[in-house]
């Protein structure tokens, strides 16, 4: 009996002395209190700074204190500074956002580590890769045309662009994220067979999302493969002659945001990136840019459209080896074979 008391009291000092060395379990309220002395947030994106701001404003009604540095970079650029820094020991980005095709050269390089997100209010349906991301939204990227060079409905499927009457009018991103999605659902060799049709009517090849828009905006092209369905929105508000073909399927980026491990704020990185998935900077986000996700219960007023017309969505593979090894296919496919 005395021996078993002995072994009793032997078991449960072991035990709080175990408990007493464990890290104290990571709460908002801890984060909060933490990033508060570190102060600010250092944020590389690809979107406009005015949208970082904007999500400050009600940010700050929770998390009083904090200020942002936002700086605009393209992912590819940000990830080859973020490992120059990383290898330099001097660090400066806190958090990044940027489309899953990137991350593996993150994730090699331990740049990207798990947090138990859910704990942190995000759900469970936005976490990605093993706790390492958030998921924020989609970049959709339809087939698009100029109002004033394309009749309505003159666009009826993605074979309709290699017909040769758009020589010479059809601008082609030279990254190729949407065609290398679809190359998911189409297989490599089909998706290169699609792109030698597309170069045999010497298209425009263009570099960036945004200057594919912006060249159809300005009659550059009568068509185009590679502008983002938000900025096309964007450019109609403002007046612009630009649509996009309601044809299926749909490939859609799958846009992610994460802290940088190494980074000089790391708490307050969290709780921005915990942040990005509530819904209140879900919706700044739609309204200030036009993104967000296309399905579920948030889905944003385009997801609701292709849903209601029955438009399939094609989103990035979570397997960041296949969606890497499509990319440089569609990559090596539009450079080599102009």
């Amino acid at each position: 009996m005395f021996g078993t008391r002995i072994s009793c009291f032997a078991a449960l000092a072991c035990g709080l002395l175990l408990a007493s060395r464990a890290p104290a379990q990571e709460t908002t309220a801890s984060l909060y209190e933490q990033a508060r002395k570190e102060g600010k947030i250092s944020i590389w994106s690809s979107l406009e700074t005015s949208l970082h701001q904007k999500q400050l404003e009600t940010f700050s009604k929770t998390y009083p204190g904090i200020g942002i540095e936002a700086f605009r970079i393209q992912p590819g650029p940000a990830i080859e500074r973020a490992i120059t820094e990383a290898r330099a020991g001097k660090l400066t980005v806190d958090i990044m956002d940027t489309n899953s095709g990137y991350l593996q050269l993150l994730f090699d390089r331990d740049l990207v580590r798990p947090h138990d997100w859910e704990k942190l209010g995000v759900p469970k349906s936005q976490i990605l890769y093993d706790n390492r991301a958030i998921q924020i939204g989609h970049y959709d990227l339809p087939i698009a045309f100029n109002t004033d060079l394309v009749k309505p409905g003159e666009i009826r499927s993605w074979d309709d662009l290699a017909d040769p009457k758009w020589k010479g009018k059809l601008l082609l991103e030279a990254r190729g994220f949407g065609l290398a999605i679809l190359a998911q659902q189409w297989g490599g060799e089909k998706t290169v067979a699609y792109i030698k049709r597309l170069l045999a009517n010497q298209p425009i090849i263009t570099k960036g999302a945004v200057p594919t828009a912006d060249g159809l905006a300005g009659a550059q092209g009568s068509v185009a493969i590679g502008a983002l369905a938000a900025r096309l929105s964007l450019f109609r508000a403002q007046g612009a002659p630009v649509d996009w073909a309601r044809v299926g399927p749909m490939p859609a980026q799958v846009v992610t945001v994460f802290p940088v491990n190494g980074a000089p704020h790391p708490a307050a990185a969290k709780l921005w990136a915990a942040y990005w998935a509530s819904a209140e900077a879900q919706k700044i986000f739609y309204d200030e840019q036009g993104y967000g996700v296309l399905n579920g219960p948030s889905a944003n007023p385009r997801g609701q459209e292709y849903a209601k017309l029955g438009i399939p969505v094609v989103y990035e593979t979570a397997d960041v080896e296949e969606g890497r090894r499509n990319l440089e296919l569609v990559a090596k496919a539009i450079d080599g074979l102009q």
